[in-house]
């Protein structure tokens, strides 16, 4: 007589199967999850480094937020400025941002899931005026770059308020940071804002 399994012998191993994957899913949620904060981190570190470069190209000056583009209307976002200094373009995006937007329409901009700091940026409300790297006593705990939440924008002032509405909690209610100095961290974004004050330079 042949072997064979009984119909309660498969139930079993069915329902065995069932809650190992149950039990596994969860874990692998929370990998993938991992995963993709450290790869955002990846990201904003090479945008750092490419960030050093551009200042080392323009006389100590990080990036402008934007920058006016002669006889025209339209600027050049940040982000078209680091561009040649960077291999991809799909490093200013997070993996974890479904639907990443340029900047405002007057910009030329890449999709990015990152904005900048514009008390560094953009001194003044000026486009084009950035500070130059000795102007900031503090590089290693000011912010350059930060996860972004709002869509077609290129970067957040902390005098405007509304943090909630421009810095993303997208990774386990925080946000990968990027620092003048070039490091990167993970935090909280209200933490950001205790003494000192990581946003003033």
């Amino acid at each position: 007589m042949a072997g064979g399994f009984t119909l309660i012998e498969m139930v079993v191993v069915i329902s065995i199967i069932l809650i190992l994957g149950a039990m596994l899913l969860p874990v692998l949620e929370k990998a993938t999850k991992k995963a993709e904060a450290i790869s955002c981190l990846s990201n904003i570190r090479n945008i750092g480094i490419a960030a050093i470069m551009y200042a080392d190209d323009y006389d100590g000056h990080y990036p402008p937020a934007v920058v006016d583009i002669p006889n025209s209307t339209y600027a050049n976002c940040w982000d078209i400025l680091l561009l040649p200094y960077l291999r991809s373009q799909e490093i200013f995006t997070c993996p974890t941002d479904e639907v990443p937007t340029p900047g405002p329409t007057w910009t030329y901009s890449l999709p990015h899931s990152y904005g900048i700091n514009l008390d560094v940026a953009m001194v003044g409300g000026y486009a084009g005026a950035s500070l130059r790297s000795a102007d900031v006593p503090r590089p290693a705990r000011t912010i350059l770059l930060f996860g972004l939440e709002q869509e077609h924008s290129y970067g957040w002032r902390y005098s405007s308020g509304n943090m909630s509405q421009y810095v993303t909690a997208r990774h386990n209610q925080g946000t990968n940071l990027l620092f003048c100095a070039a490091n990167a961290k993970w935090m909280p974004p209200e933490l950001t804002v205790s003494s000192p004050n990581l946003w003033e330079p």
